[in-house]
């Protein structure tokens, strides 16, 4: 039935505008930036909240990707050749198909967000309206299929519960980060064990070619893991070395902090990034990269624009 689905909705998409396609793709590729204005808005809004929402992520990409690299699902069209998946959407869809990482990254920020201002009934309907978009469109583009979906906002649901308790734990008690910083650097030191230990399927096609390279597969859980991991580093160092304040902040300290986001993830997207990709193999480029736009977000941003607000007094 599911496969039916698809290809119901693949014969609405063949016979829609081809604008209708790059639309649906550019909402269902957002989920990633929507990540980065995530981290952004830790620095130029409310910091405590927003490191509740980064914290809600982090759980909701380890707990997904874990799950995909557990259950090694095929993409639709490699279980169905019927299915023909929108070309614009191909580059994302680069690891096994259940569950769906853009679903669980759009559903974990916004319903991490809608929980933290609980009570703003227009905010929480646009970011809801906008995870049933990115939801759909991975159905719509051939991409996932429904139960994809369906499994990545339960995560989602979840990871909101235990990521708030979480933080919450440790703002509430003391020491707490110590222990989340040591439990979080062993679990995904054994999770990254685990990604290159286990045993994946390797099948063939007609041709004798191998349908699904497990190396490749490997690729997200090591971005996802080490973005989660490089999000605790970075919130243990900077809870505890630089005590960034968002209070009171006006436009000129904004206007500095968004300088500086910009200029760290634009160092990592286009410098270190390809940089890391010609030097190593490419899942331990992916590990940096994870690791790095986390860590530069919470901890070597606000370490920058501290120090530049204390020379020039602001």
């Amino acid at each position: 039935m599911d496969m039916q689905y698809l290809l119901w909705l693949q014969s609405i998409r063949m016979q829609a505008e081809p604008t209708i396609e790059i639309i649906m793709a550019a909402l269902s590729d957002s989920a990633a930036f929507f990540v980065a204005v995530t981290c952004a808005l830790c620095v130029l809004v409310d910091k405590k909240k927003f490191y509740r929402v980064l914290f809600c992520y982090s759980i909701c990409v380890t707990v997904n990707a874990f799950v995909k690299i557990t259950a090694c699902v095929y993409r639709p069209w490699i279980r169905e050749p019927r299915i023909v998946p929108a070309k614009n959407s191909l580059g994302a869809a680069t690891g096994y198909s259940f569950p769906s990482g853009h679903t669980a990254a759009a559903a974990s920020c916004s319903l991490g967000i809608i929980w933290q201002y609980r009570g703003k009934k227009i905010l929480a309907a646009l970011l809801s309206l906008y995870v049933l978009i990115v939801a759909f469109s991975r159905n719509f583009l051939g991409c996932h299929t429904p139960q994809d979906i369906l499994f990545a906002l339960a995560e989602a649901a979840f990871a909101v519960v235990a990521g708030s308790a979480l933080a919450k734990h440790a703002e509430d008690k003391e020491g707490a980060d110590k222990v989340i910083l040591v439990a979080a650097s062993a679990m995904f030191a054994a999770l990254v064990a685990y990604v290159f230990v286990k045993p994946y399927p390797v099948d063939m096609d007609a041709a004798g070619q191998i349908l699904v390279d497990p190396k490749v597969m490997q690729n997200d859980a090591m971005f996802d893991f080490s973005f989660a991991l490089g999000f605790v580093h970075a919130w243990f160092l900077e809870r505890r070395f630089i005590k960034f304040s968002t209070d009171n902040l006006n436009a000129k300290k904004r206007l500095l902090r968004l300088a500086v986001v910009l200029f760290f993830a634009l160092a990592i997207t286009f410098v270190v990034y390809p940089a890391a990709k010609c030097c190593f193999d490419k899942r331990l480029a992916k590990f940096i990269k994870g690791y790095l736009f986390s860590f530069a977000a919470v901890y070597l941003t606000p370490l920058v624009f501290t120090k530049i607000e204390r020379a020039l007094k602001w």
